[in-house]
């Protein structure tokens, strides 16, 4: 039973990554800006690296509330899910490949931002909340490797984390594109 659900959360998240990606992609291409390659490889880690972002987001917020739950005596639907070590092993191992792929758009981003933007390494807005989101990510997952760090420490830092991210991307074009009309 317990490894049918944990199949089923492993499948859930799938589809949140091909449906997240395949809205974002489909935007993307209908926007009709011409592009290079190299950007259309950055904009499509980008796009990854927002639904990893968004399956360690639900995670989180999962453990968060399974957690809780447990200190209450009715479980509820909430005892169908994997266990919380489960869920945390789950959360981590996205984070890491979350990481890894933030840290090469970042990479991505330095070296051919001069073909996208006109400028190479601006410091906007928009720079400085995704280096804090990965400085964020950075110390938690080196406080999980080096202390040991888990539980309710885990699932702030990824919510702090994913909101810095979130502010980033969606909260810049929601200003540039509804409160300024650009």
């Amino acid at each position: 039973m317990k490894k049918t659900i944990l199949y089923l959360a492993h499948a859930a998240l799938r589809w949140i990554l091909l449906v997240f990606g395949g809205w974002c992609g489909a935007a993307l291409a209908a926007d009709g800006v011409p592009r290079s390659a190299l950007a259309n490889a950055h904009i499509g880690v980008a796009v990854l690296v927002a639904g990893i972002f968004v399956a360690a987001f639900l995670l989180a917020l999962t453990l968060l509330v399974q957690a809780r739950r447990l200190r209450s005596a009715d479980l509820g639907l909430m005892s169908r899910l994997p266990a919380v070590l489960v869920l945390e092993r789950m959360l981590f191992r996205v984070l890491t490949l979350g990481f890894g792929l933030l840290t090469l758009l970042i990479l991505s981003g330095m070296f051919f931002g001069e073909q996208v933007w006109g400028r190479s390494l601006i410091f906007n807005h928009k720079v400085v909340l995704t280096l804090w989101a990965w400085l964020v990510f950075a110390v938690l997952l080196a406080g999980r490797y080096v202390r040991g760090w888990r539980g309710l420490t885990a699932v702030r830092a990824t919510i702090f984390g994913f909101a810095l991210l979130f502010l980033a991307y969606v909260g810049t074009h929601f200003v540039f594109d509804v409160i300024l009309k650009r």
